[in-house]
């Protein structure tokens, strides 16, 4: 068994939107390396609730540091610099978070599509999610109209092949796979997978390196320590020294 990168992940996540932006940004690399990747949707809610987890803003002071430094720092970092809740408000993710139908809708793409073109629709339902204006995807029509409006092998780069990604029959032909029973399903599934694995948010990852050995990792910080584990080239954090010479306060 080789290297590998199981990704799970929900639509309403704003650290699954980072993590999942840093793994694009690198999977050309990884796979180079012989690592696979793939990304599993799962309903973060019930993740949450099934595992005894809470949302990080019900405590007002972690909030409060969220909203004014941990995100602005975030969204720097990962280069997504416009992303916000929707309605500006942490709290409405609890009503427009319920994302069951585009989380289904990404796994009618897996099937029925390349895996860049879902990989680019993971990234396209991430930007209409937390982009303004934001999208409501979670009910049907905006969806919809989402999914006609991408652009085509949509990566967030502002000078993207603007060529619609899907057609009309082809987004009927999505919705009426997202509403299976075995779609709905394998949401549940991937939930209960990442459950029993020990999640209790998201993103969570499950790793295997070269030796065959698995361990999770929580975050869209902990890519260093991934790399690290799967035994790949990387650049660490370290402080560069300066380029002036440090003068003697004596």
């Amino acid at each position: 068994m080789g290297r590998r990168i199981d990704y799970y992940t929900d639509l309403n996540s704003i650290y699954g939107y980072f993590g999942f932006t840093h793994l694009l940004a690198h999977l050309d690399a990884l796979h180079a390396h012989a690592v696979a990747v793939d990304s599993h949707p799962i309903y973060l809610p019930d993740l949450q609730r099934q595992s005894g987890n809470r949302v990080i803003w019900a405590v007002r002071a972690r909030r409060e540091w969220l909203e004014k430094y941990e995100l602005p720092r975030s969204k720097r970092d990962f280069g997504v610099l416009d992303a916000s809740p929707p309605d500006g408000d942490l709290n409405s993710l609890f009503e427009v978070g319920r994302t069951q139908l585009p989380l289904r809708a990404l796994l009618a793409v897996k099937k029925a599509y390349p895996a860049a073109v879902y990989h680019a629709t993971w990234r396209w339902l991430y930007h209409c999610f937390w982009i303004p204006p934001q999208q409501r995807i979670k009910d049907e029509a905006p969806l919809r109209e989402a999914l006609k409006a991408m652009p085509h092998s949509f990566s967030g780069n502002a000078g993207c092949d603007r060529r619609p990604q899907f057609s009309a029959a082809d987004v009927d032909e999505i919705i009426a796979l997202a509403k299976e029973k075995e779609t709905k399903d394998e949401v549940r599934t991937n939930t209960a997978e990442a459950l029993k694995q020990g999640g209790f948010g998201a993103p969570w990852m499950m790793v295997r390196n070269s030796a065959g050995v698995v361990e999770p990792f929580f975050g869209s910080d902990r890519f260093a320590q991934v790399y690290e584990f799967l035994g790949l080239p990387y650049s660490p954090l370290r402080l560069l020294p300066s380029a002036e010479p440090i003068k003697s306060i004596l």
